[in-house]
């Protein structure tokens, strides 16, 4: 079987190399979700089920069958991860214990296949996106500074540097780029002290890794706020390109940057800390 990582990593530079942001959908109102369940998938199959198909909803060729229905003829599938377990027995206690491991399968979009009913996602955005993405931007209290330049996180003040929102092209690129610091921020050493924030001048692939996640982890924010726009996916489409040679040599690098941009994100909901950083900054 081939190794997880790379199959997840080899879809998604397939997509960065025809010309899809793997994480941005401008035109779609629901996120990737299970034809079967209802569900929306989580985590790195978001990025995986990334497409121009215009239906959110996927399935296996298996569920497919049962329905009735079938893939079309010629048609190529999407793996996506999950978890699974095996028991292993410990040589010297005889113990058995439960372990995890990652594995992949195949679905397919809805329009991949025939004989299926179609749905239609319930439209999940309204009229208050800039409202919604103000909201987001301030919800942890972020220190805001004006700069007439550049945008950028800086860990000296703690504090977001933005240039003023009518020196943008559009308020969607204000939002776009202030998430991207946002997500910076969050990394900082009184909140998530997130390694690619702490060692971010200590070399390249520190500092790609962690604006990989930034990157990430603002288009979750773009999405979630209903600011996408062709502007903005023209800029993620020109920032992610220096990402292809480093992905390549570092497979792993992309589910590392989604579970770190999700720690991000949950942490700007709910302002609180993961377990292993909560426990630690108890006990400093």
């Amino acid at each position: 079987m081939k190794d997880v990582f790379k199959v997840v990593t080899d879809q998604i530079l397939k997509l960065l190399e025809d010309g899809i942001i793997p994480w941005r959908r401008p035109w779609q109102a629901c996120w990737p979700t299970s034809y079967t369940t209802n569900k929306e998938y989580q985590g790195i199959n978001l990025f995986l089920l990334q497409s121009e198909y215009e239906s959110p909803y996927w399935l296996t060729f298996r569920q497919a069958q049962k329905m009735g229905g079938a893939i079309k003829a010629g048609e190529h599938g999407c793996p996506i991860v999950f978890v699974d377990y095996y028991e292993k027995v410990d040589d010297d206690s005889k113990k058995a214990r439960m372990v995890r491991f990652l594995r992949y399968y195949t679905v397919f979009n809805w329009a991949q296949t025939k004989g299926i009913p179609e749905k239609k996602p319930v439209e999940a955005r309204d009229n208050q996106r800039i409202q919604s993405a103000e909201d987001l931007l301030r919800l942890r209290n972020p220190v805001i500074k004006p700069d007439l330049e550049r945008c950028y996180y800086r860990r000296e003040d703690d504090a977001l540097h933005l240039p003023a929102m009518d020196m943008f092209s559009s308020s969607e690129e204000y939002y776009s780029a202030a998430f991207h610091e946002l997500i910076h921020w969050t990394g900082g050493a009184p909140r998530l002290a997130r390694s690619g924030i702490m060692n971010y001048h200590f070399g390249q692939d520190i500092r790609s890794q962690e604006e990989l996640t930034a990157e990430i982890g603002a288009a979750y924010l773009c999405q979630m706020a209903g600011l996408d726009s062709s502007e903005t996916l023209r800029n993620s489409a020109a920032y992610v390109r220096s990402w292809l040679k480093p992905l390549q040599n570092n497979p792993r690098w992309v589910l590392q940057a989604s579970k770190q941009a999700r720690e991000a994100i949950e942490f700007i909901q709910t302002g609180r800390l993961p377990e292993v950083r909560a426990h630690a900054a108890a006990t400093a």
